[in-house]
């Protein structure tokens, strides 16, 4: 437990000036995203805002049914990325942890998801904190905590990081919700 405490302080740490720096931009974010790869690697930022799904639509020149394939692509936004200059010092924290190709499969498992839990709760104590707002802002934004490529587990932290009967959790879970079945 002491291994998931030391990584959400890390993650907490490097996250929190990253997120004042996105929403000082004043733009309506709607989707925030803390994205691990399957390899294990530390978490990087990645958000949408209406405005930035608006431009992305414009300098397509495809038209407004572009806006349905980028409105949840953590990859495709403009703000993939976003506070490299914070984040890059969780590099070395996450390369110290034991390496995921000399694990076993268990170990690989467990190991994921000792990071993924670390970064879950890192998500939940800067919500607490009013990283991403209060009240009606939070309302309508989804924040997430996902593995790319997809896995139906992203599903559940996002649920649980979310108000499960709000608009935005529904839209997300009908329009990008990896699920099984």
């Amino acid at each position: 437990m002491e291994d998931v405490k030391i990584l959400v302080d890390l993650v907490c740490k490097a996250f929190r000036p990253a997120l004042l720096d996105l929403f000082r931009s004043g733009e309506s974010f709607y989707y925030c995203t803390f994205v691990m790869t399957g390899e294990g690697h530390a978490p990087f930022l990645s958000a949408w805002s209406e405005e930035a799904l608006a431009r992305a639509v414009d300098e397509s020149g495809e038209g407004p049914e572009v806006a349905a394939d980028l409105r949840w692509s953590y990859a495709d936004s403009p703000y993939v990325d976003f506070g490299s200059e914070y984040t890059e010092k969780l590099r070395a924290p996450f390369l110290a942890r034991p390496s995921l190709q000399e694990l076993g499969v268990d170990e690989w498992e467990k190991e994921i998801e000792l990071r993924m839990d670390a970064v879950e709760q890192a998500a939940r104590q800067l919500d607490a904190e009013g990283a991403f707002g209060a009240g009606q802002r939070r309302s309508r934004l989804i924040v997430a905590v996902e593995i790319m490529p997809p896995v139906p587990s992203n599903v559940d932290r996002v649920a649980r990081l979310n108000d499960t009967n709000s608009d935005i959790f529904k839209q997300w879970l009908e329009e990008a919700a990896e699920v099984d079945g």
